[in-house]
């Protein structure tokens, strides 16, 4: 029987599987993205110690290739160093010619071209692809050298097209939504105590509020079983839901965090499983 989580490093749901033994060691390119240029040819990984987690360039012939430094790096997620690969891949698959910079536009099309390929080809959901633009704004500068695009803005909710409808109205009215106030992190999850069985937890989740008016949130809370495998990759691909538990909760205006504690069980933990959770906030 697998062991309970106690909490990861970031959490997406429905991320991807990394062929690594473990976070803290060299990651390969990948396993579920494969590249290709706009003519549909497959698109060679080149490992280099550059200290750039991925970029799209060419080699000493002029074919395409996606150079990756799989070492890792302090405060940078699985997640977030599939989103650069992603977003390099697609250069080459839009056509753009590989050169020392792109223009905003073309950067805007690779992060849409990467979202669309994460969600096809990954598993993720819309909720994962907002957790992921807040993670890429805040990274450091220190670390954010590291990408291979100078500072600037992220859009990515934008490449969705369920976020398009919501965010006209929300322009059209002048006004933020509920779900531009509320802020929470599945990183931020944490099981606080476990039954001898592993079966029964008490988990902790936090979310906040960035706006001026109180919320009247509705969490859903998804409580299942998640392969071992999978959790130190960041994934959720192959979490199985055994509960779900639905609380409201209020929020105050501009309140930075505040933790909500649940009780819930499973009914079975498979060899190579733990019992792990995440939440989804919909907020009015």
């Amino acid at each position: 029987m697998g062991f309970v989580r106690r909490g990861r490093a970031f959490a997406l749901a429905g991320g991807f599987l990394l062929v690594v033994a473990a976070p803290s060691h060299a990651q390969p390119p990948p396993a579920t993205i494969m590249c290709t240029d706009a003519g549909a040819h497959p698109v060679r990984a080149v490992q280099v110690t550059s200290g750039m987690i991925a970029k799209a360039t060419t080699d000493s012939d002029g074919r395409p290739v996606i150079e990756y430094d799989p070492r890792p790096i302090d405060g940078v997620s699985s997640q977030q160093r599939l989103f650069v690969y992603a977003h390099e891949c697609a250069h080459h698959a839009l056509g753009h010619d590989a050169g020392p910079t792109y223009t905003p536009a073309q950067e805007q099309q690779a992060d849409c071209y990467g979202i669309q390929t994460l969600i096809r080809r990954a598993g993720f959901t819309s909720h994962d692809v907002v957790i992921l633009q807040t993670a890429m704004h805040d990274l450091p500068a220190s670390t954010a050298r590291r990408l291979p695009w100078r500072t600037r803005a992220y859009d990515l909710e934008g490449c969705l097209p369920d976020a398009v409808s919501p965010r006209q109205a929300a322009g059209r009215a002048g006004e933020q939504t509920a779900g531009d106030c509320v802020v929470h992190n599945d990183a931020t999850n944490a099981i606080v105590s476990a039954s001898r069985d592993h079966l029964t937890i008490d988990g902790v989740y936090a979310a906040g509020n960035r706006c001026q008016r109180e919320l009247t949130c509705t969490f859903t809370i998804e409580l299942g079983t998640l392969p071992d495998s999978d959790a130190d990759a960041g994934s959720w691909r192959n979490f199985r839901v055994q509960q779900t538990i639905t609380e409201q909760h209020a929020l105050s205006r501009q309140v930075a965090n505040t933790e909500f504690r649940f009780h819930g069980s499973v009914q079975t933990v498979r060899d190579g499983e733990s019992v792990d959770f995440r939440v989804v906030p919909a907020c009015r």
